[in-house]
């Protein structure tokens, strides 16, 4: 009896010491703690230099902070549901680099948007040329506008499409090019350099836009604010938010001073998880001779045409049974396909945004 009660006083004091440790290290941590550091007030109408929502990017990459858009030092933004005022000195900068692009003869700039690098040249009135180096320094496609036709055509293999299967791709990868018609002020570069296999997207600013084309997103534009000015490299820029269907996808525009277009571009694009893209432009010239050999392409000599598989080629042959898949519905549930069996499906994919 007497061994028990002596166990139970050493667990007892045991305990108290222990506790008596843990708050000693806790106060002593808050006494050492550095303070926080002061925050600098900013100047009215001067902008941060930081990237827009950096904070934000490094943690994740695809997150945006809705306060304090393009830089965290402005005050809250409004949300989509607040609607969009559309400031008239803004929306003149937007329409004066639209000007800008479609008045200049000739315009060469280099972007940079992350992924890869590509050279952009263009002419009146129908000319371009697009070469493009992905991350790892290496060239891949080049898009040739003659005028007449867009040509496509990659130094290397050409990369492989989701379209289509491996074998086919194995048969064509090598000595191929693509080619189409491109009618003046209705075609699209923006919407060809995703075939160029060096990791870009469509660019946020169509090229296009220097022959007369008009970007399907522009009857959707409902207002452009200013968010001040900024230096963009070695250019003072007017920094504009420009907006698209209540906000649900928006452009931050660094249009320099000195030629109204842009150095540095920002697009959000509003879904269940925003994404984000950047571009640098650089080397912007303006009105520079380029001449017509820049412009000039035809496939050599044991080259064949190729083109992306059409969808019937990808499609299920009449008779034959669809492949089962489960789908979430609105109200949490799940439901397969199999589930509706001897019934009519409609099946139906969007995407919004």
């Amino acid at each position: 009896m007497g061994n028990r009660v002596a166990v139970w006083a050493l667990v007892v004091i045991g305990g108290v010491v222990f506790g008596c440790l843990v708050l000693h290290l806790l106060g002593s941590a808050q006494r050492h703690e550095p303070p926080p550091m002061p925050v600098e007030d900013e100047p009215s109408g001067v902008t941060s230099k930081a990237e827009p929502n950096d904070a934000a990017a490094q943690a994740e990459p695809v997150e945006v902070t809705p306060q304090g858009e393009p830089n965290e030092a402005t005050s809250k933004v409004e949300s989509i549901e607040d609607g969009f005022k559309d400031e008239p000195e803004a929306h003149a900068l937007y329409e004066k680099m639209i000007e800008t692009m479609r008045n200049a003869e000739t315009l060469y700039y280099k972007g940079d948007c992350g992924d890869c690098t590509y050279m952009i040249w263009m002419k009146k009135p129908n000319y371009f040329r697009v070469e493009t180096v992905n991350a790892q320094g290496v060239e891949c496609g080049t898009l040739v506008g003659d005028g007449d036709y867009l040509w496509i055509y990659w130094p290397q293999d050409r990369p492989h499409f989701s379209s289509e299967d491996r074998d086919s791709y194995e048969k064509t990868r090598s000595n191929v090019y693509m080619t189409k018609g491109t009618p003046i002020g209705r075609h699209s570069i923006g919407h060809e350099v995703g075939l160029l296999g060096a990791g870009m997207g469509m660019t946020i600013i169509d090229p296009s836009t220097f022959h007369g084309y008009t970007d399907s997103l522009q009857p959707y534009l409902d207002g452009v604010k200013s968010w001040g000015t900024e230096n963009a490299g070695d250019q003072e820029c007017d920094v504009i938010e420009v907006s698209f269907m209540k906000r649900q996808r928006i452009w931050y525009l660094w249009l320099s001073k000195q030629d109204h277009l842009p150095r540095k571009l920002k697009q959000v694009v509003r879904v269940a998880r925003p994404i984000v893209g950047y571009e640098h432009w650089s080397e912007v010239t303006i009105n520079a001779e380029i001449p017509m050999e820049k412009f000039a392409w035809s496939p050599p000599e044991g080259w064949q045409q190729w083109s992306l598989p059409g969808p019937e080629e990808r499609l299920l042959k009449p008779g034959k049974e669809a492949p089962d898949f489960e789908l979430l519905l609105a109200d949490g549930s799940k439901i397969k396909l199999s589930d509706c069996r001897g019934k009519a499906v409609w099946f139906y994919m969007w995407r919004a945004g």
